[in-house]
């Protein structure tokens, strides 16, 4: 019989000693088989001795299970990812990314995880792995230019890639996952190759020279337009100007001509008559216009050689 034994009844220590013992433990196997769950876990029950898993998941309390077992623990709130790699492209360029996703467990397939990733540890590593990949396999659907010109595009062939990849299909989860829920995903950074930056600088700096060519020979188009037209408006100014003084001239020509015929037929009129009224011949017609010239001319100095005759007196 044991030094201790209370149970025949045969006490060789005090009750109260084996009262203490009993109540520690008692209070050991309890302590050892309640495990608490918070609010924002799911947790399957996995007895450590006997190696078995519970059924069904649990959530939120405080839970009496077999001695020593432990809960294999999930989050039930969307877990978050980060990605920062780099992809190649279609075209074969290496592109860097940053991209963020967002997923979650579904608590039907906790079961599922456990045995095939063993803790939420292995199988987190395993969706961001799954995740890169959908990254990777987009990338090389496009080529680098579009990066620029079609990111929203590419954002969502990334989520739908990663909805293959971490549930198995666009129509649910299925064993070709690795069991978790997309929720979104964002591409929040590309990092272009600096070749194409290089290139697209050029092309961006040749733009440029060419507007400033386009612009500086439509400058130089008006320009040259604008002193056409001056030179144009000078022209017609000089010509108009021209036609104006030629039509006074022509004028001016016009009436000394009508002028001078007028007098020249007065003049005519005036011998005319004088021949007829006093009966002249040439000789006496010249002296007459001989005499009506030295008549009007007044303070008239002759200088005449010898022999000379001025007069025609004798004629008339």
């Amino acid at each position: 019989m044991s030094a201790l034994d209370c149970s025949n009844g045969t006490v060789r220590r005090s009750w109260g000693a084996c009262s203490i013992i009993t109540i520690i433990v008692v209070s050991t196997l309890i302590g050892v088989s309640l495990k608490k769950l918070s609010s924002l876990e799911y947790g399957i029950e996995y007895d450590v001795w006997a190696k078995t898993l519970d059924d069904a998941a649990k959530q939120g309390g405080l839970f009496l299970g077999p001695p020593g077992y432990q809960f294999v623990k999930f989050p039930s709130t969307q877990i978050s990812a980060d990605l920062s790699d780099t992809c190649l492209s279609r075209d074969g360029l290496r592109v860097g990314f940053s991209v963020s996703f967002q997923y979650q467990m579904p608590v039907d397939n906790i079961l599922n995880v456990i045995e095939k990733y063993r803790d939420y540890k292995g199988w987190s590593i395993t969706v961001q792995a799954a995740g890169n990949s959908a990254v990777q396999h987009t990338c090389s659907d496009f080529n680098v230019t579009d990066f620029q010109s079609l990111r929203a595009v590419i954002q969502d062939e990334m989520f739908d890639n990663l909805k293959i990849k971490l549930e198995g299909s666009l129509e649910g989860i299925t064993d070709d996952g690795v069991y978790a829920l997309a929720s979104s995903l964002q591409l929040k950074y590309v990092d272009l190759p600096s070749e194409y930056r290089q290139a697209v600088s050029g092309k961006q700096r040749a733009e440029e020279d060419i507007a400033l060519a386009r612009n500086q020979r439509i400058q130089e188009t008006t320009k040259s337009q604008t002193e056409l037209l001056a030179a144009e408006e000078e022209a017609q100014k000089i010509s108009d100007t021209a036609k104006n003084d030629a039509s006074v001239i022509m004028i001016e020509a016009e009436l000394k001509r009508e002028e001078t015929l007028f007098a020249f037929e007065k003049q005519k009129d005036v011998l005319v008559e004088a021949k007829e009224n006093f009966n002249l011949n040439a000789d006496g017609v010249l002296a007459y216009m001989t005499n009506q010239l030295y008549a009007a001319t007044q303070n008239l100095d002759v200088t005449v050689g010898e022999p000379a005759r001025i007069s025609r007196k004798d004629e008339l």
